[in-house]
């Protein structure tokens, strides 16, 4: 005689052992990527005492779900999903900006082979805060952390127009004179910053140094509030007056990137 099956209650099923294993090691393979940098498989198999095939199994998930991003080497590091999650949880704004945008600073790195910066938004002034070198073989990098002469570089052109498209007014004349080609008349820079406000882009030649130039975009969050800039800076021979149009094409599309996965 057949019995009956008894109905067990959602909440007093069974535990599946072989889930619970699964997410524990989802779990801890997040933290290691919070943690880090980025990581191989290798290493990360290493150091949770698991096998390399379990790790990329889900690692492969991860990526798919944005909660982690590979690199060109072939190495992990939290996706912007994963870094969200950190900004809710207690991550500055300017770290996961920072975070976020490492991948898409190497991968324009590598496009273009050009120096590139990454410039924060602070109240009315910018500083670069990430500076990855070029593959020049004289090359040139600018200070981090320090005010950025905004009438006098790529990146500082962006916030002013972005702040005078907001109704501020722009710093009063006289500015400070950088070479013979520093924009130092104030009705010249208005009408620099209405072309940079009108194109969505900006360049600096020779404007805080002979001999170069940079090409900057901006980064908007979530608000579509300019947080950031991203800029690739170069000689006047590479990076000419005015610029080719898929260089161009190239920095705005990273600006893009980075302002995508700040809107999760």
């Amino acid at each position: 005689m057949a019995h009956a099956k008894a109905d067990i209650p959602d909440g007093d099923a069974p535990e599946n052992p072989g889930g619970v294993m699964a997410i524990r090691l989802v779990l801890e393979i997040l933290e290691l990527l919070a943690t880090q940098d980025s990581v191989g498989v290798t290493e990360l198999a290493r150091r949770l005492n698991t096998t390399k095939p379990r790790v990329f199994r889900h690692l492969r998930t991860l990526v798919d779900q944005r909660y982690a991003a590979q690199n060109d080497d072939d190495r992990y590091c939290a996706g912007p999903r994963l870094i969200a999650l950190a900004r809710v949880a207690g991550l500055t704004p300017d770290e996961s900006v920072i975070r976020l945008a490492r991948p898409t600073l190497s991968w324009l790195r590598d496009t273009l082979g050009h120096t590139v910066n990454l410039s924060l938004v602070y109240g009315d002034g910018a500083s670069i805060v990430e500076t990855l070198p070029g593959f020049a073989l004289i090359d040139f990098v600018m200070r981090t952390h320090a005010n950025l002469p905004l009438h006098a570089t790529a990146a500082g052109k962006l916030l002013l127009a972005d702040r005078r498209a907001a109704g501020a007014d722009i710093p009063s004349a006289p500015y400070e004179t950088f070479t013979v080609n520093t924009i130092v008349d104030a009705e010249t820079l208005k009408m620099e910053l209405e072309r940079v406000q009108h194109q969505g882009w900006a360049t600096a030649p020779e404007e805080i140094m002979l001999g170069i130039n940079a090409v900057s975009a901006p980064i908007r969050d979530h608000r579509g509030q300019l947080v950031a800039m991203i800029s690739i800076l170069g000689s006047i021979q590479h990076i000419a007056r005015q610029p080719a149009r898929d260089l161009i094409d190239t920095v705005r599309t990273a600006a893009r990137q980075i302002s995508a996965a700040l809107t999760l």
